[in-house]
């Protein structure tokens, strides 16, 4: 045998880690395709209502109201979702994971809206221009992406429910030549501009689909599984669709918009995740990560939880922001 390789051999044997710690586990239980069917239009006043609720995926099982050929009965009330809130499991190796859902064309623009959990921000730790509001590092560990794509279900190559398609379609021109035609009227659009946020790592995504001459029509939305949170491998998320395009949802379209996506299995909303949720859009991510390091990451930055000079005192934070600190329920 080579030196080459005995040495090889020697450092996997010297090896403690099978990083395994970095794969999601695979739940049995939680499927890692799944089909949704159809979902309702919200108005821009239904959306409202949703986001007025302390547990908005109760509000999303009732119905529009407006009745679907086929579907009635199928949710309380019949008629289509209002929205979903849902859960998917890892997908195995070789397997495309995600979540498909219907919506009936306006007539005019609509606004869909997906957002992963839990929750995205940047950690900027350097020494010089620090910006303090991200000083704390975020736990990539329980974080997903989900990038979405959508179009007419006639052109969708998928089987709903046992593997996800896309909308790619092909045609033979005059020369013989066969010509790819992309049929997705789905432009994924996101607040950041990193990279890393733009492919996902929960942070919300939207786009406008123009329904314009087809009022009634089948669209169908994708939901593509590409990341799994590694601490339990569970994908939950919130999807929405709003009549009206997607600059015309109030306060624009952010981690705010839609929250409560971040559940346990089973139902329910993850111990304190709503207080995480607060606390971004409330521009104190800091100060609640100081007082609930378990929520955030158990590497903090020397300094990161100081106060003007000053050790950082979780009681007195807490007493000023309530909403803020886990254990206060």
């Amino acid at each position: 045998m080579s030196s080459a390789r005995l040495f090889l051999l020697a450092l996997l044997a010297g090896c403690d880690r099978n990083a395994s710690d970095i794969l999601p586990d695979y739940k049995s239980d939680l499927p890692p395709v799944v089909n949704i069917g159809e979902m309702g239009v919200l108005t821009m006043g239904e959306f409202a209502e949703l986001q007025a609720e302390l547990s908005p995926w109760d509000w999303c099982e009732g119905a529009t109201g407006g009745e679907i050929p086929g579907l009635e009965g199928e949710y309380p009330g019949g008629g289509p979702r209002r929205c979903i809130y849902g859960e998917l499991g890892a997908p195995e190796l070789g397997v495309n994971g995600g979540a498909t859902f219907n919506f009936a064309g306006t007539g005019g623009e609509v606004c869909v809206i997906v957002d992963p959990e839990a929750v995205f921000w940047s950690a900027s730790i350097a020494e010089i221009g620090r910006k303090d509001e991200w000083a704390y590092p975020d736990d990539t560990l329980d974080d997903g992406d989900i990038d979405m794509y959508g179009g007419l279900s006639s052109y969708y190559t998928g089987s709903p429910g046992i593997d996800l398609g896309d909308f790619i379609g092909f045609y033979t021109d005059s020369l013989g030549r066969t010509v790819e035609i992309d049929y997705s009227e789905c432009k994924m659009d996101s607040g950041y501009i990193s990279d890393v946020a733009r492919g996902g790592r929960a942070a919300v995504e939207s786009c406008t689909i123009d329904t314009t001459g087809r009022e009634g029509v089948s669209f169908t939305v994708v939901l593509d599984t590409f990341s799994v949170p590694l601490n339990d491998g569970v994908l939950s998320f919130g999807a929405v669709v709003v009549n009206g395009p997607c600059e015309n949802v109030p306060n624009g379209i952010t981690e705010c918009t839609l929250r409560g996506e971040s559940q346990e299995t089973g139902g329910g909303m993850i111990t304190c995740s709503d207080r995480l949720e607060e606390a971004f859009c409330a521009e104190n991510v800091q100060g609640f990560c100081c007082a609930n390091p378990e929520m955030c990451n158990e590497v903090v930055p020397e300094g990161a939880c100081e106060v003007e000079g000053q050790p950082f005192d979780r009681d007195v934070f807490c007493a000023e922001n309530p909403t803020l600190c886990c254990e206060n329920e």
